[in-house]
């Protein structure tokens, strides 16, 4: 008899690589996720965000070794800080893309890594922004589609419909092939409602759920028939490196590029609870509700108010009578919003956008690798910080053309190079650092160091900095 307390341990995929793909932004779930700071990289539903869920569920059937996680350069960081708290055997596994090229040419990085160790073996690809409610479930589910992918066919989850969602693709189910296991005919794109509704009714259509699993070399001849431009690109990796001409390649998911042109698709029926937190409707549906039907996170002070999703990540929101309402208040932005018309909040982030607006890009609070700030005030000629910078961590030798900056250190110890004359500065005491003078800040402390930065000057913007050295890597050249 198996002992009830000791869970049956799932047989690992043979030879099959998994690939975590952690870029995107998030759009809508504006204003908590940011360009600098999307969906992935956020707590949403506990302690732990969701992509450091999507790697502990992944290393539950992959070593380690066998696990790449691509993401960009703007968040290459975060997602080591990150990926580093649940496994720092990962660490070496995190690739970084010049830039945003959608999530073909994302696995075409990491296909580089994996065919030069092991061309024959599987791979499965993952977004790293999805909710999975039964782990186990899900590895039974795997193992299925790892063994339909042996025999050739490009796999993929169906999630059976809920309700009628414009929001998600849409995945049509052929004849049956084995047991919970479908061809995959044809894909739809975010239908409009009354598609949706009539699909939810007949079942002839899952929830395209984005997890692919197949082989390699079917993963590769797709591509070089169907993306032939791509495949030039990646095929040419050992005359240049792949970071080279990757501005021009085209930027395409791999749906569009060869989920919808591949003619074995392959349809587990997923049966683990799968979830897209892709709109603030998904949030409120699963978070926990109190007596009236509302989501309430953070500060929030709520009158006679029924199934509203409220969260304040900034000073208190206090609403009084909202019914069916979303608002979202962050310390530089808020968010109302019926609940009918949540799928709108893009609407808002493309209009910010051709405004030109950093709410877009990050929150008030900004992580870096060295530690984090958060712009307490500013105006013109004028920007407030308060910086904080971990143990033993140093920012790069840099300077500025535009600005000058004032430091007062509030806690821990600084150590200071201005003007290449290095000091030590505790708390109460300052410096000052002109334009143009090269400067740098370290913590060589075992406390955190927080100091608080005035500028001052005409152009104050983060892209007025050159860096001379960083342990970073983010000097230029």
């Amino acid at each position: 008899m198996v002992d009830a307390g000791k869970e049956k341990r799932l047989p690992v995929i043979p030879d099959c690589h998994a690939i975590i793909l952690a870029g995107g932004s998030g759009t809508r779930l504006w204003p908590l996720s940011r360009n600098l700071l999307p969906k992935q990289l956020l707590a949403l539903d506990g302690s732990e965000t969701l992509l450091q869920q999507t790697v502990r569920r992944t290393l539950g059937l992959f070593p380690p070794e066998r696990i790449w996680v691509v993401t960009n350069e703007e968040h290459v960081f975060e997602v080591r800080k990150q990926v580093r708290e649940v496994n720092e055997a990962l660490l070496e596994n995190v690739l970084a893309e010049p830039l945003g090229r959608n999530t073909l040419p994302a696995t075409m990085l990491a296909m580089d890594r994996i065919v030069a160790q092991s061309p024959g073996s599987l791979v499965a690809v993952f977004p790293s922004d999805h909710l999975i409610a039964e782990n186990g479930a899900w590895e039974r589910n795997m193992v299925k589609a790892g063994e339909m992918a042996a025999k050739g066919y490009m796999v993929t989850f169906g999630v059976e419909p809920s309700k009628p969602e414009t929001g998600y693709g849409y995945i049509a189910l052929g004849k049956k092939i084995a047991a919970g296991v479908f061809e995959g005919t044809g894909f739809v794109e975010k239908p409009d409602f009354t598609l949706a509704k009539r699909y939810h009714k007949d079942g002839s259509h899952y929830w395209n759920s984005g997890i692919f699993i197949c082989g390699c070399e079917t993963f590769l001849k797709a591509v070089s028939q169907h993306q032939p431009d791509l495949w030039a690109w990646w095929a040419a990796r050992e005359e240049r490196p792949l970071d080279e001409g990757y501005r021009a390649i085209p930027a395409i998911s791999i749906d569009y590029g060869i989920a919808e042109k591949i003619g074995n698709m392959a349809v587990v029926k997923a049966g683990f609870g799968w979830e897209d937190l892709g709109s603030w409707e998904a949030m409120y549906r699963l978070g926990a509700k109190d007596g009236d039907g509302n989501v309430i996170q953070g500060d929030v002070m709520a009158l006679d108010c029924r199934n509203c999703l409220l969260v304040s990540q900034g000073s208190t929101l206090a609403v009084v009578g909202l019914q069916n309402m979303i608002m979202v208040q962050t310390r530089d932005a808020t968010l109302t919003c019926p609940m009918p018309h949540v799928q709108r909040v893009r609407e808002i982030v493309d209009r910010l956008k051709a405004q030109g607006s950093a709410l877009v890009e990050s929150h008030p609070l900004v992580n870096r690798p060295w530690g984090s700030y958060i712009v307490l005030e500013e105006g013109p000629g004028y920007k407030i910080k308060r910086i904080e910078v971990v143990p033993g961590a140093r920012l790069s030798s840099q300077m500025h053309h535009h600005r000058s900056e004032h430091w007062v250190v509030i806690q821990g110890t600084a150590e200071v190079e201005v003007g290449g004359k290095e000091q030590i500065l505790v708390e109460n005491q300052s410096v000052d650092i002109l334009k143009a003078t090269q400067h740098r800040l370290g913590n060589p402390g075992k406390v955190p160091l927080e100091i608080i930065e005035i500028q001052s000057g005409p152009y104050l913007e983060e892209d007025d900095i050159v860096r001379f050295e960083d342990v970073y890597g983010r000097t230029e050249g």
